[in-house]
């Protein structure tokens, strides 16, 4: 639903006559489903870019980010469920996890979440050259 599309419905609502507080109830109603499908919206969008970043820079840093090698390489313990947030199109729900992505590859938090990395590989590539050239060995 758009804003235009809720907005007609408010006035549709309006429109009906009623009660004021049954009206009130139906437009806080309609109001918390549009905020709601808004924010599911915008969490996919910020999760399928976060993943897409994640596998573009394993590519480019030759080592794949997952639970396990943040154990290994950072000795900190991550749910296994951190990997379906990773490969596997469940929608990131912790900065937590962004962060430790963004430690294990040495890039800020807001890079991962926010920029498109392959689309700006050039830059990434001038303002973080270590991330090209990482050994975790």
């Amino acid at each position: 639903m758009t804003s235009d599309e809720l907005d007609k419905k408010i006035i549709d609502i309006k429109k009906r006559g009623l009660a004021n507080f049954v009206e009130n109830q139906l437009i806080k109603e309609l109001r918390r489903e549009f905020y709601e499908q808004k924010v599911q919206k915008n969490i996919r969008s910020i999760s399928d870019r976060f993943r897409r970043n994640i596998l573009f820079l394993n590519k480019i840093h030759g080592e794949n980010c997952s639970a396990g090698k943040i154990k290994e390489f950072m000795g900190i313990d991550v749910e296994q469920t951190f990997n379906k947030v990773l490969y596997e199109e469940k929608s990131l729900y912790s900065l937590f996890q962004a962060s430790l992505a963004s430690e294990f590859f040495g890039l800020p938090t807001e890079l991962i979440l926010f920029t498109d990395l392959e689309a700006n590989a050039e830059l990434i590539k001038r303002e973080y050259p270590a991330l090209f050239k990482q050994s975790r060995n």
